[in-house]
């Protein structure tokens, strides 16, 4: 999970994209949108909100997003993947198959993945590599929720 201070975010967000504006606000946008829908699919307060939001960012404000744009071909196939995965992961969090609800555990965050990709388009291999163990330092390192405990949600 991103910090909870938007500064720390923006940060963090440009650092893994090294400096590049409309890469940050890229991934900001993507975790907004990851957040939302989640937010719609556990909540049943602000529902009706949340799909406008929802809509309004994927259908309007991702689309003019100029990293986006100029990567459109890379990064969509990768956003696909990352919501197959959540979708399974959410499948998958009530197997009776203990390896499946593992993966399921890890793949409920799959929407890291793209921070890595952005990262990859911008700085190559290398920089990806450093940006996947940044992003797991700020993001996950510290967290302490089991697989178990994410069963019982």
């Amino acid at each position: 999970m991103l910090p909870s201070d938007p500064a720390k975010v923006r940060e963090a967000l440009l650092r893994w994209t090294r400096g590049d504006e409309a890469a940050a606000d890229f991934l900001h946008e993507m975790a907004q949108i990851a957040r939302l829908a989640d937010d719609i699919v556990d909540e049943d307060e602000n529902r009706q909100r949340n799909v406008c939001w929802l809509l309004s960012r994927t259908l309007t404000i991702l689309p003019a997003n100029p990293f986006f744009v100029r990567h459109a071909s890379v990064l969509a196939p990768q956003i696909n993947s990352i919501i197959v995965q959540w979708q399974q992961s959410d499948e998958w969090r009530s197997s009776r198959d203990a390896l499946k609800r593992t993966f399921g555990f890890v793949m409920r965050e799959a929407i890291g993945s793209l921070v890595t990709a952005v990262a990859g388009i911008i700085g190559g291999y290398e920089h990806a590599k450093a940006t996947a163990d940044d992003f797991f330092e700020t993001c996950h390192s510290g967290q302490r929720e089991t697989v178990e405990d994410w069963i019982k949600d």
